[in-house]
């Protein structure tokens, strides 16, 4: 623990919109923190839910002995934004964030707090564990999926089981004079604030460290179409900064190239083999689901998490090019 065995105050910003399903569950495992929750500060910045979100937080924090929960409204209903106004009230020494679909095992808030026992670390984030919803087929297949480390870009706090220097890790803890100094969150990022952000830590010399003893769960999207969606988005975001001239890491390159070789691929597989070629694509996913994936399943979980690698990595690569042509017409349209 920091210091003489102290237990500082960490300020726990939660951003939400419309997370009445989820966000009481996350608040009981910000809770059940062994740091204390008397020593956590909860912020809560909703994006004007549509639903009782805000209700469910009173509710859900009323049960806990937080030092001092506080609610506000994002208006604008961008991430970044919501998260900035949080660290408007943060009042400890650190600031975690925290989603509101993550589950954060009880030591989180005290091995980051450990972390930053070193003052080249700028900051400390763990694994991303997709935790299926229900026993539906759908909702164990899109969790195997966001649990293959091939299928989901290769980032090191989805695959790793090591702790090291990392260029992004999820969610995200600091010191929060740092964060406040670096300007805290992009506000003009719609998506991805976080690999933004972490890209900014380490442009100034700082660590990124992914802690592999932090493994968070996370509940997906409960539907092939919103993770779909998802996806999309992120890609898009990419494919924006990547045409402003922000360098992608080499894994992301090898992503956006392996639809193409794959293209190349079936093309010569339809030459050789005619009609039978169209079993190459569900054998390759099936390949890459068993080849990335964390285990045996049954033959549903293995259908369903085919379908949702295709659909996470066929809309994200879909995005990346809205993104970068949307971005290039932009710039023609400034010069005309």
């Amino acid at each position: 623990m920091s210091g003489q065995g102290e237990r500082p105050l960490v300020t726990v910003i939660v951003p939400a919109r419309d997370e009445e399903a989820d966000i009481a569950g996350c608040i009981d495992a910000v809770a059940a923190q062994d740091h204390g929750a008397d020593r956590i500060q909860l912020v809560v910045v909703d994006a004007d839910s549509a639903d009782r979100t805000v209700a469910d937080v009173r509710r859900a924090a009323a049960r806990h002995p937080f030092a001092e929960v506080v609610i506000d409204r994002n208006p604008r209903r961008r991430t970044s934004v919501g998260l900035n106004i949080g660290l408007r009230h943060a009042r400890g020494r650190y600031v975690a964030r925290i989603d509101a679909r993550s589950r954060i095992p009880s030591h989180y808030v005290s091995t980051c707090v450990a972390v930053m026992d070193d003052p080249r670390v700028g900051v400390v984030g763990g694994a991303q564990v997709a935790q299926p919803r229900s026993e539906r087929a759908v909702d164990r297949g899109i969790a195997r999926a966001l649990r293959n480390r091939w299928a989901t870009g290769l980032s090191r706090y989805r695959r790793a089981t090591t702790s090291g220097p990392s260029d992004t890790v999820w969610m995200g803890f600091f010191r929060t004079d740092e964060l406040r100094a670096l300007g805290g969150w992009a506000e003009a990022v719609a998506l991805n604030e976080d690999y933004e952000l972490n890209g900014r830590y380490r442009h100034r010399g700082r660590i990124v460290w992914f802690a592999a003893e932090l493994r968070s769960g996370y509940l997906p999207r409960p539907s092939l179409t919103l993770l779909g969606r998802q996806y999309f988005f992120f890609g898009r975001v990419k494919g924006l900064w990547w045409a402003r001239g922000d360098r992608p890491a080499p894994r992301q390159v090898a992503l956006v190239a392996a639809p193409v070789a794959g293209a190349t691929v079936a093309w010569q597989a339809w030459r050789r083999l005619g009609p039978g070629s169209l079993l190459v694509l569900p054998a390759a996913l099936l390949g890459l689901d068993a080849a990335g994936g964390d285990g045996p399943a049954d033959l549903r979980s293995h259908l369903s998490s085919a379908a949702a690698i295709a659909v996470l990595s066929g809309a994200w690569w879909i995005g990346v090019l809205a993104g970068a042509a949307g971005e290039m017409a932009h710039v023609r349209h400034q010069h005309a």
